[in-house]
């Protein structure tokens, strides 16, 4: 008999390869708001689907500007901050805590506690709570694990 050695490892799906991991999500979410930030006329290139009668779904890019993740406090005039997994918020204090960043008076203040985070996110310090916003955002859109 043949001595050969054995795995357990499934062949990994290529829709599976190309899935960003929620650390690279933020990231590119960050970099679009850093940019936003710096030009209030920044736009992202989006891919839409429409259905068609006659030739099934055409492909669609149009360019959007991205949700800003930050606001002007009504109180002080201090900018606030989200720090968002696409639509859903995470949770960086844990649930029930506040999650809104003060990030300073200007633009500049912003952009470096954005980029304090994104160093965070590079590190890992973030990984749990990025991973509970993940599995929030696909409850939200109906696909259970």
């Amino acid at each position: 008999m043949l001595q050969l050695k054995f795995s357990n490892e499934k062949k990994v799906l290529v829709s599976e390869a190309r899935k960003k991991s929620p650390r690279q999500v933020v990231l590119d979410g960050i970099h679009n708001q850093v940019e936003l930030l710096k030009n209030p006329g920044f736009t992202v290139e989006r891919v839409r689907y429409r259905k068609e009668t006659e030739d099934g779904n055409t492909r669609q890019c149009i360019n959007r500007q991205p949700q800003p993740w930050f606001w002007k406090s009504a109180k002080d005039g201090n900018l606030l901050l989200e720090i968002r997994y696409g639509r859903t918020v995470v949770e960086l204090q844990g649930q029930g805590m506040a999650n809104t960043v003060i990030a300073g008076k200007t633009n500049a203040d912003a952009i470096k506690v954005l980029e304090q985070i994104a160093t965070a996110v590079k590190a890992g310090e973030l990984d749990e709570p990025l991973e509970a916003a993940r599995i929030k955002a696909k409850h939200r859109r109906g696909k259970v694990e």
